[in-house]
């Protein structure tokens, strides 16, 4: 169950930080599974730096669907019904290839593939919901993910200059450590900044949720 803080947090910013969720052995073990699959030449882009079918890696990584930690605020923020919609993993090194992702993505009151964030007195609706488990550690002004804070509930239109990802000052980087968590909504404004701390790499897993639809039996 969230606390009123948790809550609280998450309605006002679109994200909240969970620290300590995957202990250092763990977290280990799965770096070292990485390495055992060949995820060892990352590139410094969204698109060329992400990979997939860790599921089937072992209980480290299958576990992380339903890891106790977050379940309880998975069952808040998305209802007692949901569903793993997708996974995968971003891997990250200083100095690789890049793409010209300069721009932020989504915003509040898009409906469009699930995602979505409304809220009904106290109880909050949301679309689709992602989980980001931190492998390395992500330092303060390294890259990784940003986004603009509390923008999954604005109601003007946000000017397309706004979205822009480098020297802007609404935009905001999450640090992390290794084995943290980061749950946001993707109705927040956000993107991943380029990857800059060339002492190590950016390795997160990213799992994403969304509400389960029962199918209306006919009558």
């Amino acid at each position: 169950m969230m606390t009123d803080e948790q809550r609280f947090l998450f309605d006002l910013n679109g994200y909240l930080v969970l620290e300590g969720v995957l202990d250092a052995e763990r977290v280990k073990r799965m770096n070292k599974d990485m390495l055992d699959h060949d995820i060892k030449e990352p590139e410094n882009s969204p698109d060329q730096s992400r990979f997939g079918n860790f599921l089937k890696w072992g209980d480290d990584w299958r576990e992380l669907i339903d890891h106790p930690a977050v379940l309880p605020l998975l069952t808040e923020i998305l209802g007692s019904k949901f569903r793993l919609d997708h996974a995968y993993g971003m891997a990250a090194r200083a100095g690789g290839k890049t793409s010209p992702h300069e721009y932020l993505h989504h915003e509040s009151g898009m409906f469009d593939h699930g995602c979505y964030y409304v809220t009904h007195g106290k109880r909050m609706h949301n679309g689709l919901i992602v989980v980001s488990y931190a492998l390395t550690d992500i330092k303060p002004g390294a890259g990784g993910f940003c986004c603009i804070p509390g923008t999954h509930k604005t109601q003007q239109p946000m000017p397309h200059e706004c979205k822009r990802i480098m020297n802007n000052p609404l935009v905001k980087q999450i640090p992390q450590k290794a084995g943290d968590v980061v749950i946001f909504t993707e109705a927040l404004t956000h993107g991943t900044m380029p990857w800059t701390d060339a002492a190590g790499e950016r390795r997160s897993v990213l799992l994403k949720y969304c509400p389960g639809y029962k199918k209306k039996k006919k009558n």
